[in-house]
């Protein structure tokens, strides 16, 4: 399965305000907390989704709070961060990975128990390891260090430009974003799903108006021309073989082929199954 990463600019103190109060008290049956956030947000930012936030809010709430953090909390509040500020999608390009491959990487990322409230579990894993999960956490002095580094340092830009490749302009973006603001800067996978053939059915979770659509673009052009290398069919071909409901496949070209054998034997279609916050909220 592959994995669609956002990064999400966040402070310390936002994730207190917006998520980590709001969420304690909603675990112990107060949402008055959470309500007169968003109802003060909302009379200063017309746009914001109050309705959506409360809902995100009240689901996770409701989940098993020893559940891995990772995969519940955490995830939830990088949902949530994107109500608030704007956010990077990348397909697959996860500094997680990246760590896998050069360990020595991991000295730009802080621990979540570092600094996670005591009444959160401690992760079992600081980087991404599944879908709909928080992966690496950079601390603001982190963020400023690796742009520091990858401007000043050989050894960092090319680890960098190597394994970002095409990906690398939208992760500067969200370093430069984050260090703009004095923020850190969060990872995490399926807070927005997009589908690279018709991106008006891709899925977000959190304000898709928040996030910066480089990242579905680059992920788009690549998918179709490894589509057009492995199969010989132009541009216009591939899109109208594949508008159906999007699916997870390692590959485009295990859609295309899906989407062919779905043309065939349309009884043996299947839905995709829905992700964390699907039947809530759908697509916007």
């Amino acid at each position: 399965m592959g994995f669609d990463i956002t990064y999400h600019a966040i402070r310390r103190d936002e994730m207190e305000r917006c998520f980590f109060a709001p969420m304690k008290a909603l675990k112990e049956g107060d949402s008055s907390v959470a309500e007169r956030f968003a109802a003060a947000y909302q009379a200063e930012h017309e746009s914001f989704y109050g309705e959506k936030y409360l809902d995100i809010m009240k689901t996770v709430a409701a989940w098993d709070i020893r559940r891995a953090s990772e995969k519940g909390i955490l995830y939830g509040m990088a949902v949530v961060s994107g109500f608030f500020t704007e956010y990077q999608y990348v397909r697959g390009s996860a500094y997680s990975f990246l760590i896998e491959e050069h360990p020595e990487m991991k000295r730009y990322c802080s621990p979540w128990k570092s600094f996670v409230p005591e009444w959160i579990p401690e992760p079992d894993h600081d980087i991404l390891s599944e879908n709909y999960a928080a992966g690496i956490y950079m601390a603001p002095e982190q963020v400023k260090s690796l742009l520091r580094d990858y401007e000043g340092d050989a050894g960092v830009r090319n680890c960098l430009e190597t394994f970002f490749g095409d990906n690398l302009a939208v992760f500067l973006t969200s370093l430069r974003q984050a260090s703009a603001s004095e923020s850190g800067l969060m990872e995490a996978a399926e807070v927005m799903e997009v589908n690279p053939f018709d991106l008006n059915k891709s899925t977000c979770y959190s304000d898709i108006r928040l996030c910066d659509p480089q990242g579905a673009f680059i992920y788009q052009k690549v998918a179709i021309e490894q589509v057009k290398a492995a199969s010989g069919m132009e541009t216009e071909e591939i899109i109208e073989k594949v508008k159906y409901e999007k699916r997870h496949y390692d590959t485009p070209a295990e859609e295309i082929q899906a989407a062919e054998e779905a043309a065939r034997e349309p009884e043996k279609a299947t839905e995709k199954k829905p992700g964390f916050f699907a039947r809530l909220f759908g697509k916007k």
